[in-house]
């Protein structure tokens, strides 16, 4: 008789021939409609999903679920930027200038370290327990932030929001997944991608308004009764089955070594990233022990997710799909495009053409009403057309010009153009939100979707991460050379030190000195849009590395 093992590598080798291309459609609808029993378990396969239901929700109940969850997207985008505009009062409070960009490096690696996890340990408990926990940790961590008495217990704090935001991101759309047919899905997906972006791009303005009039704790605090609103809808509007195992056989399911390695592997990943060239030079013995360290944690983690877990956190054989794998590493690509233009467009804005931050984060609204453009358009042609490969290629190319059109920015550029050419990568990078994430979840049969997305939502983050290390490496790089070159003489280094600690400092410059910083921090920023540029090519071989997949109308993919 085979054991649970067997039986367990049995199924991923079945699942792991369909993906690369054994199986035809006929055959995934025989792994659907599969009675098999879960590995090791006794359970039939479909009941991994706690909340999987297989009639469609009435308009009603949709909606009031969609803003159920999406109020936790909305704030968790809104948290992620919120603290652009309250560093510096941060900074004066603590006296911690030095330190006081951990509070935002903090929330992006807890965000991206603990977001793949979600989807396999709520096929084990429930999309309800863990989006109730996730809200649950996201008002805590906005709690301690309110009260933080140092700066590093604010850092802390952060680590607490973000691993609670990883799970309101990613299990708002795999609960979604849950209740809603592919074509369909493809239009709130969208609806999706502009409240999220709506909540990034109102992040910096919230920050400053509620500064300026009550404190930059109440920034924190004021999210508190959003989230536990959001809570109070998720329990009453999103039912669950009866749980029908006890808790001891539920803690056997959940890969612990695969789980602890993955994380420590990603957070030391990230935070060597992000530190060296910003707190410590590449060279810093502490960045060449971290990174050998975060591979040997990866290497344990494929170790044990291939060879030792039962039920795998993330089952990574599922990558040699080429849908997959292209929809995962797309994701990657355009979240550091994006991360690029929205951390180094302001700082040309102020630089380079010498206005305002308020006016430069004015400037860069278009990039953002391009997304919700993007999205919104690719969800409702892939509703109506049962398509999306076409339009994903055609938006990945609109993507590439857009980041061409950014690398054209110049001392000149007239206001109106230098707003234009930022729609443009907006409008592909919400196109590809959308089709690169309906591509990946038509690709595997519904069981398994939810280890998928969070497969996705985890390139997501660490793309996100990555994208803001080695823009920033880029930036002081170029910016340091030019620097040095351009400017000699008695006084040099002062000056130099001066203009790369703030840009604030270019406006009290002798005038002599003014046109060579200006023209090195321009050079600084195109470095960054073309290392965008080149991200915008790989990305449409990613995409057109993909496959076209049914986007069927009813959930059970008949």
């Amino acid at each position: 008789m085979a054991t649970a093992r067997e039986r367990r590598d049995s199924l991923i080798d079945q699942e792991s021939a369909r993906l690369l291309g054994d199986f035809d459609e006929r055959d995934e609808e025989a792994i659907i409609d599969d009675d098999d029993t879960d590995v090791g378990n006794g359970h039939n396969v479909s009941d991994q999903v706690a909340e999987q239901e297989v009639n469609e929700l009435s308009t009603r109940a949709l909606v009031t679920l969609f803003c159920s969850l999406y109020i936790g997207v909305f704030l968790c985008a809104l948290d992620g930027t919120v603290i652009v505009t309250l560093v510096s009062h941060i900074a004066s409070e603590f006296h911690e200038f030095r330190s006081v960009s951990w509070i935002a490096t903090s929330y992006l690696i807890a965000l991206a370290a603990f977001q793949p996890l979600y989807g396999k340990v709520s096929d084990i408990y429930g999309r309800k327990a863990l989006l109730l926990f996730s809200n649950s940790a996201f008002a805590i961590g906005c709690v301690l932030c309110g009260i933080a008495p140092s700066l590093w217990f604010l850092v802390f704090a952060r680590i607490v929001a973000g691993i609670g935001g990883g799970g309101l991101n990613s299990l708002s759309v795999i609960t979604l997944s849950d209740l809603v047919p592919l074509r369909q899905r493809s239009l709130l997906h969208g609806i999706g991608s502009v409240l999220y972006n709506s909540g990034a791009a109102m992040g910096g303005v919230f920050g400053g308004l509620i500064t300026d009039a009550i404190g930059w704790r109440w920034a924190f605090f004021i999210q508190v009764p959003f989230v536990v609103i959001s809570a109070i809808a998720i329990q009453i509007n999103l039912k669950s089955k009866p749980a029908d195992e006890i808790q001891s056989s539920r803690l056997k399911r959940i890969d612990f070594a695969g789980s602890f390695t993955l994380v420590t592997a990603l957070a030391l990943f990230l935070l060597a990233l992000s530190m060296g060239g910003n707190y410590l030079p590449w060279s810093h013995p502490i960045i060449f022990f971290l990174f050998p360290l975060s591979f040997a944690f990866l290497a344990a983690f494929v170790h044990i997710e291939t060879k030792v877990a039962e039920e795998p956190v993330l089952p990574i054989t599922f990558l040699k799909d080429r849908t997959i794998f292209g929809s995962a590493l797309s994701n990657s690509f355009i979240f550091m495009i994006s991360y690029s233009h929205l951390f180094y467009v302001p700082i040309y804005l102020i630089a380079v053409r010498g206005i305002s931050a308020t006016a430069a984060g004015t400037n860069i609204i278009s990039n953002f009403i391009g997304t919700g453009i993007g999205a919104i358009s690719t969800g409702s042609y892939m509703r109506a057309t049962g398509k999306y490969y076409r339009i994903m290629i055609f938006n990945a190319s609109v993507l590439f010009v857009g980041c061409l059109l950014v690398c054209t920015y110049g001392p000149t550029t007239a206001t109106p153009v230098q707003v234009f050419y930022l729609l443009v990568p907006g409008i592909g990078f919400g196109s590809l939100l959308t089709s690169t994430l309906i591509a990946l979840i038509a690709s595997v049969p519904h069981e398994f979707q939810a280890v998928t997305t969070s497969i996705q939502y985890g390139f997501r983050a660490t793309g996100s991460t990555i994208g803001v290390s080695m823009a920033s490496a880029i930036f002081q790089n170029v910016l340091s050379s030019k620097l040095f070159t351009r400017i000699t003489g008695t006084g040099s280094e002062e000056i130099i030190a001066r203009v790369l600690d703030s840009v604030e400092e270019i406006e009290f410059l002798p005038e002599e000195y003014k046109p060579l910083v200006i023209s090195s921090y321009l050079d600084a920023c195109r470095g960054v849009f073309i290392f965008a540029a080149v991200l915008g090519f790989l990305n449409i071989i990613s995409c057109a590395f993909m496959k076209e997949h049914t986007l069927h109308t009813t959930i059970n993919r008949r």
